[in-house]
Formats: structure tokens, C-alpha cells, sequence
């Protein structure tokens, strides 16, 4: 599924949820669509600080370790 982004030079384009963390950390992108609205950024929060890890099965290659165990 796609986010829609506006990138530095205006253009409005569709691109793989999975780029968004890129785009932002290049600064390739001034905003994109959330389901509540536009994210300009550098002025509305992006995302909840997140918290450590604390014990093992809660990485996502922890999950994909077990289920190719199984």
C-alpha cells in the first residue's frame, strides 16, 4: 500500500509505505498523508518516542525466525 508524499520540488507521488522512514531521514520529502491529515516536517510529530526492546520476540526477525522454525 502507498503513502502519498510531496517531495521537495512539489511533485505529488504515491511510494511503498516501507520508504517513508528514508525519505523523511534524507529529507527528500516536506509531507505526506495520514489517515488524520498532511505531516509537514518538520513541524508536526512523525511518531511516539519509541521504547527499548526488553526481551527477545519482540523484533519483527525475531517473529520471522520463529515462523520459519515451525
Amino acid at each position: 500500500m502507498g503513502i502519498l508524499v510531496i517531495f521537495n520540488n512539489g511533485e505529488e507521488r504515491n511510494v511503498p509505505s516501507y520508504m517513508l522512514d528514508y525519505l523523511i531521514r534524507e529529507k527528500k520529502i516536506v509531507a505526506f498523508l495520514r489517515s488524520s491529515g498532511w505531516v509537514q516536517i518538520g513541524r508536526d510529530p512523525i511518531r511516539k518516542a519509541q521504547q527499548p526492546l526488553t526481551r527477545s520476540g519482540e523484533r519483527w526477525s525475531d517473529f520471522l525466525f520463529k515462523r520459519n522454525q515451525a
